[in-house]
């Protein structure tokens, strides 16, 4: 398999084609995976609160959720990356969807924190498969370049939807009906989202293609690994999404030391939500080299989080909503510029190359986010500053990335 970046997007930007029918079919189905996937969060985070107090436990408790649930999405991504290059992806994503339903039932079933983890652990293996499939019908269905870029912009700002709507919603169950009849809704509506799957979605990866990738193969993930770019945009991809994670897992606490009700943070999730669907809507129409743009981004990560620094934003509620704006616009914008320079180049066994892309991704957010377990939140001033040194790491990253890609042009 070539999994060589050097032909990097954007080298010619032109505007991109319209999308075919049958490539619509499947950009819904994939946008619909991811949003599955990330709901599986998001309906539940401003409840976090109110699941500590009901729970009497304290607020490191409610954060490890958190970072149990990327940390297994990670891992667990490799097996869905394997078996839906060997069996196709649409039996890979009904197998993790029915996974789900089962760990959110047993959500809906808990009264204590062992329970609850046991129940965000089964589900986070659940939707690892939408996370690896969402990706694959992406790349399975359209060639790198102007549509690919596109495509994952699209993707970007679909995946909003549910930082969007989710909230909202999960926020307004969890405060008038309990924090358990969010758990048996969600379980529901990804048991019905399975049946859309199983008798719609199109197979994008068919039998004669199912070649390479089969399980327990490990050629394809070391040959990928052994790519500087594609590693080093996928660690970056984890650290860009980590703002968000971080923003929507550690917010809730927060707002309420601030005296924000969950309702009331939602709002801001909104806020932060739509400045993404902006970014990611700029990114999809503009021109210029994907690697130009992406620089460009990492100097505007720096110019946010010195400024938030400087400010006092717990004092001023309007502060907190620009600095949502202004990060949230970024990451829209850099978010589907990682997974474009990561995925470009990869020919096969693209469901353990998106595995991969997802399994760095979610991982290494896991881990990110152990760095907000040893902080107490109460503000905002905390998160800032361990955001400015997430940007400071992928300044390196991208360094390491130049240089590595310049010796290899020197080389050939």
């Amino acid at each position: 398999m070539r999994t060589d970046t050097k032909a990097q997007p954007g080298a010619q930007e032109r505007p991109a084609a319209r999308f075919t029918s049958a490539e619509v079919r499947v950009l819904f189905f994939a946008f619909f995976s991811v949003v599955i996937g990330l709901m599986a969060v998001d309906f539940f985070n401003p409840s976090l609160p109110l699941i500590q107090k009901d729970l009497s436990v304290g607020q490191s408790a409610m954060k490890n959720l958190i970072v149990f649930y990327m940390i297994v999405l990670g891992l667990a991504q490799f097996f869905y990356g394997s078996l839906s290059d060997a069996r196709g992806r649409r039996i890979a994503l009904i197998s993790g969807l029915g996974v789900a339903a089962v760990g959110l039932v047993l959500g809906h079933l808990a009264h204590d924190v062992g329970t609850l983890v046991a129940s965000r652990v089964l589900t986070a293996l659940g939707t690892a498969s939408c996370t690896v499939i969402s990706r694959a019908l992406i790349v399975d269905t359209l060639q790198p370049g102007d549509k690919l870029r596109k495509a994952f912009s699209y993707f970007s700002m679909a995946s909003q939807l549910s930082p969007s709507l989710a909230p909202l919603v999960g926020s307004f169950i969890g405060v008038h009906f309990g924090w358990h009849a969010q758990f048996l809704l969600f379980a529901v509506a990804v048991v019905l989202g399975l049946l859309m799957v199983a008798f719609w979605m199109p197979e994008t990866h068919p039998a004669p293609a199912r070649t390479a990738g089969r399980p327990g193969r490990t050629g394809a993930y070391r040959s990928l690994l052994a790519n500087v770019g594609f590693t080093s945009y996928s660690l970056a991809s984890a650290l860009i999404f980590a703002f968000t994670i971080a923003y929507y897992a550690t917010a809730p606490f927060a707002f309420d030391a601030l005296g924000v009700s969950p309702v009331g943070n939602s709002l801001f999730y909104i806020l932060y939500s739509v400045s993404i669907i902006a970014g990611s809507f700029f990114n999809s129409w503009a021109r210029g080299p994907a690697k130009q743009t992406y620089a460009a981004g990492l100097a505007a990560y720096a110019l946010i989080f010195v400024a938030a620094a400087c400010a006092d934003l717990d004092g001023s509620l309007v502060l907190i909503g620009v600095f949502s704006v202004l990060l949230g616009f970024t990451c829209g914008v850099m978010a589907p510029l990682t997974l474009t320079l990561s995925m470009t180049g990869v020919e096969t066994a693209r469901g353990a190359a998106s595995a991969l892309q997802g399994a760095i991704k979610m991982f290494f957010t896991g881990v990110l986010l152990v760095v907000f377990d040893s902080v107490f939140i109460a503000g905002f001033r905390n998160i800032v500053l361990i955001f400015l040194g997430f940007a400071a790491a992928l300044v390196v990253l991208f360094t390491v990335t130049v240089v590595a890609a310049r010796r290899e042009k020197a080389h050939d």
